[in-house]
This record gives structure tokens, sequence and C-alpha cells, in this order.
């Protein structure tokens, strides 16, 4: 095998620390990806495999992509189920003393993307179990709403009621008989134990909403939810790299809203029909003369989550 350049080492060092992510790598005008993840990439985006060190012993595998059109491409990529780390060149290659340095700058996930419709929410959930209680969090980083409560129902029901597009919850749970269902039918992350710890957690809101008690938000005895909510948070903030931006949390009360299970939604037809599962011939179709994606957003949750009490 040839030795590598100071250009490969680079990348296959940044690469190591994003094992499990598709390694969006700038070079000049373009993202390039290596290995396993060209390989990945140019058959879920159609583009074509090509190879670096053509006619050496042992070819790495290469594709790239514009850097103007990578929202598209990592979009694509999203939908089909993956993880997409950002490499950007963070020095002026003109002042660079050898190799130009290079970082992750953010992390797209499923449940950190930009929705593709305005006026549906991008939510993901954290949950932590915690006796027969189960503190749930769930965050749109696209508008900033944040959400958390503690409930007795099963969690699978919850995560019908909101429809996240990622799932944070324990490592322990991994592979674990009570969730094992629900959690492969979802994009789930499965987050070190301790940063679900409570101190860690409550010391963790307490710093990103800079409060000096959350007895503010109404959740200090919450201790299921302050554990779910501290490790979405800190999740968040590392995928980002610190460019988080949530509402004060809302405490939702268990009974304030009607659940309505996944086979009742459909069955009825409130936002997706039976036949195609479009939004044609749907109540939200009938409905919905919103101007505004915070109005669509507005509309899509009164219909998923009513009110018990009006």
């Amino acid at each position: 095998m040839s030795e590598q350049t100071p250009l490969m080492k680079q990348y296959f060092s940044i690469k190591q620390e994003h094992a499990d992510a598709i390694l969006f790598f700038r070079l000049g005008d373009f993202y390039e990806m290596f290995g396993e993840d060209a390989r990945v990439a140019s058959s879920v985006l159609s583009i074509a495999l090509t190879t670096r060190d053509r006619g050496k012993e042992s070819p790495t595998p290469m594709c790239g992509v514009p850097h103007f059109a990578a929202e598209a491409y990592i979009t694509r990529l999203i939908n089909a189920g993956y993880k997409v780390a950002v490499c950007e060149q963070v020095e002026d290659p003109k002042e660079a003393k050898g190799i130009v340095r290079r970082e992750v700058v953010r992390v797209i996930t499923p449940g950190t993307h930009t929705p593709e419709n305005p006026k549906e929410n991008n939510f993901i959930l954290s949950f932590y179990p915690d006796g027969k209680v189960h503190g749930i969090s769930v965050a749109d980083l696209s508008t900033g709403e944040f959400f958390l409560y503690e409930t007795d129902r099963p969690v699978e029901d919850e995560i019908q009621r909101f429809e996240p597009k990622e799932i944070l919850c324990p490592s322990h749970l991994k592979g674990h008989f009570h969730y094992l269902d629900t959690l492969n039918s979802y994009f789930t992350t499965y987050y070190e134990d301790w940063f679900f710890d409570y101190s860690e957690a409550y010391r963790k809101m307490l710093e990103h909403f800079k409060v000096y008690s959350l007895e503010v938000f109404g959740c200090e005895e919450m201790k299921a939810a302050v554990s779910s909510s501290g490790a979405l948070i800190n999740y968040l903030t590392e995928n980002q790299k610190g460019a988080v931006v949530l509402r004060k949390p809302a405490v939702l009360k268990q009974g304030e809203y009607m659940f309505l299970d996944s086979v009742t939604k459909r069955n009825i037809e409130l936002i997706h029909n039976m036949r195609d599962g479009s939004s044609e011939g749907t109540l939200l179709k009938i409905l919905d003369e919103t101007l505004t994606p915070m109005g669509g957003r507005f509309l899509r949750n009164a219909i998923l989550k009513p009110l018990v009490n009006i």
C-alpha cells in the first residue's frame, strides 16, 4: 500500500472522529468524499465514482459535489438515513504554512436538518426511562421550539404523537427488547449514558438557558425530564458546534391534549391519506388556508394534538 499524502492523513484523521457520518471534506470549490463514504455517496446521489492516485497499487475511491449545491446533496443523504459531517477549510490557503487547516463545523442528522416543507416541524425527541416514568424532551432547531414533560404512558405512544425525525436515548437501551421494535423504526442515536445523568443534565440546562435554577421553568422536580433535556441540549450543541438557539422550555401537562395513536390518525386521514400517504383529501389539506410556515405548523400540530379542554 502506498504511503498516504499529508492531505489524506488529514482526511483520515478527521474521518476517524466522525466514523458514523459521511464526511464532506472541503477541497477548494468542492466537497470531496473518499473510501467507503465515496462508494455510498456515489450510489445514493447518482454521481460518478472515480479514484485518487489512479494507477497505483491501491487507489482510493472518491467522488465530489460542488460547494454551491451541497445542501441539496446533503438533503438527499439525510433522507436516505445517513448522517453528514461538514468539514470546512478554516484558514486562508494563501496564508497556510503547509496543509490547510480543516475542521468539522457541523454534523447534520435527520433531527437537526432544516425541513424541506417549512409548514412541517422537524422534531428530534429525547427520552429517559426512570422506573415507570419516561422523561420526554422534544426540540425543533428550525423553529427553536423546546418542550419537556414526564409521562407514565408507553414511550412509543409519545413518539407517535410527535412523529420525530430522530430519537435520542441512553446507550444502555440499545438492543433492549422493550424498545427494540419502536427504535428500529426511526433514525435513533444512542448517546452515552452519563449525558443523561441528572446532575450533569441539570448543569447543562442552567448553562444553556443562563439561569440559576430550573424553578423558573417549572421543571425543578422533574428529574427524568431534566435528564432527557440536558442530554438533548448537549447533543445539539455538540453537533452544531455551539450554534444552538432554543426558546425557554415549555412544560407540557399530561391530559392537556388528546392522544391519537398512529392507527387512528391513519384511518381518519388527518394529515396523510390511506391511498398513497400524501395530504390530498385529508383534514389538513381541507383546512389549510395558512399563509405562513408558522401558521402551517400551528395548524398541523393542532390537528395532531387536539386540546382536551377548550
